[in-house]
């Protein structure tokens, strides 16, 4: 058996990960989250730990739970963000840097062995890039995760575990999807800008992790996917002038 830990699979990214994780012959999904999946989110398959990321000593129990429920990890995901109230600053740097560091090093020796195992850290474009929508603890805290996945590819590289990095474009996802699908100018918008003229989806971006926590990436690490379209390549004068009809 295969046993795939995702923290944060209960919403957007992270449930579409989960789910197809858990479709896979041979493959055992715990999902650690702060809230319970509804009973209409199509994870019935997978196993739920309740893990608080804001309560270190909670997120490192969830690990140990899991794997005594499912045995030694082969793949870990990491997809949660800070979604509390009060200091965003403390808060998303709780969530998506201490917390992350905590349960990478407690997993770490919970991997089986003489098998193919990774991890997959899910960051942002405002990681590399400053825009609108997020405050400044988000855009350090994906900065963070950038860096931290190279600092980890090669310090647990002894150890045979990969880690990787996938930066999603704005895509489709399940709580979001109807007011970009009702939003004519924003599609208009994303087709000329985008090389491949469409968003992506939250599923097109789970099938990259799914590559990542699998034996046909068992040499890719530390490595930062992007899954935007071909977004990132262009340079920004470009995409003012086609706006502008220049």
């Amino acid at each position: 058996m295969i046993h795939v830990l995702i923290v944060g699979g209960t919403r957007g990214l992270g449930r579409a990960t989960a789910r197809l994780m858990a479709s896979r012959p041979g493959h055992r999904v715990s999902i650690l989250g702060r809230t319970k999946p509804s009973a209409d989110s199509g994870l019935e398959k997978c196993a739920y730990f309740l893990a608080d990321l804001l309560d270190n000593l909670s997120s490192v129990q969830a690990i140990e739970q899991a794997v005594e429920r499912n045995g030694p990890l082969n793949y870990v995901v990491f997809s949660q963000r800070y979604r509390g109230e009060g200091d965003d600053w403390v808060g998303e740097i709780q969530v998506s840097l201490t917390a992350t560091r905590l349960m990478i090093e407690a997993a770490a020796p919970r991997f089986a062995s003489n098998v193919d195992k990774g991890i997959v850290l899910v960051s942002s474009a405002y990681g590399d890039f400053v825009g609108d929508g997020q405050p400044l603890s988000y855009h350090v805290a994906k900065a963070g995760m950038n860096h931290m996945a190279k600092f980890y590819a090669m310090t647990l590289g002894a150890t045979r575990i990969r880690v990787n990095v996938v930066t999603p474009f704005t895509f489709l996802k399940e709580e979001s999807k109807s007011y970009y699908l009702t939003n004519e100018a924003l599609q208009v918008a994303m087709r000329d800008m985008v090389p491949l003229g469409r968003q992506g989806t939250a599923e097109e971006s789970a099938q990259v992790i799914a590559f990542l926590c699998s034996p046909e990436a068992s040499f890719v690490s530390g490595q930062n996917w992007r899954v935007d379209g071909g977004l990132s390549v262009i340079w920004p004068e470009t995409i003012g002038r086609r706006f502008r009809n220049l």
